[in-house]
C-alpha cells in the first residue's frame, strides 16, 4: 500500500464561492492548519486553478490582455519542471456555446488537470461533465464537472 502524503485540508464554501484552509482549534483561541490524506485538496487545486493556455488555444473574447494575462496560468508553474503545468483550462470555456463539443472539451481539460495526481497516487480517476438543466436567464448554461478517485468526489461548475 502506498503512503499518501499529508496535505493541508481545503474547504469550498458554495455560499460565497471561496476556498480556504481549514483551521482546527487547539484551545485558548489558537488553531492549526488541518491536514488530511485524501485526494480532495489536490483535486480541488487542480481543477480550480487556471492552467496557462496553450499557444494554439483560442482565448475567450473580451479577456483583457494585461502583461500577457490573457493566457492566464498558475504562478507556481515557474517552480515546476520544464513543460509541466498546474491547473485546468476550463476557464477557456467560460464563453463557449452549450454543445456536446464544449462538454467533451471540459472532460478533456479536467482529465489533463488531474493526470499528474492520478499518476503520483497511482489511482484511477473517473471524470464526467454534464449540463445542468434550466440555466439562469442570460446564461448559455452551467457545466457540472465531477472527479471521483479513491473514495473522494470533487465537483466544479463552469458558468457559460
Amino acid at each position: 500500500m502506498t503512503q499518501r502524503p499529508t496535505i493541508a485540508t481545503i474547504q469550498f464554501s458554495p455560499i460565497n464561492g471561496q476556498t480556504d484552509l481549514v483551521i482546527t482549534s487547539t484551545g485558548s483561541g489558537r488553531g492549526r492548519v488541518s491536514f488530511d490524506q485524501s485526494l480532495a485538496s489536490p483535486l480541488m487545486l487542480a481543477i480550480g486553478s487556471d492552467r496557462r493556455a496553450a499557444p494554439d488555444d483560442t482565448v475567450p473574447p473580451q479577456m483583457t490582455p494585461l502583461f500577457g494575462a490573457a493566457r492566464r496560468g498558475w504562478v507556481g508553474d515557474v517552480l515546476l519542471s520544464v513543460g509541466q503545468r498546474h491547473g485546468s483550462r476550463l476557464w477557456l470555456l467560460e464563453r463557449a456555446k452549450r454543445t456536446e463539443a464544449t462538454r467533451l472539451a471540459a472532460e478533456d481539460y479536467t482529465n489533463e488537470a488531474v493526470a499528474a495526481i492520478a499518476t503520483y497516487h497511482n489511482v484511477e480517476m473517473a471524470v464526467s461533465a454534464a449540463w445542468q438543466h434550466n440555466p439562469s436567464p442570460g446564461l448559455q448554461g452551467v457545466l457540472r464537472i465531477n472527479v471521483k478517485a479513491a473514495g473522494t468526489s470533487v465537483t466544479q461548475q463552469v458558468v457559460l
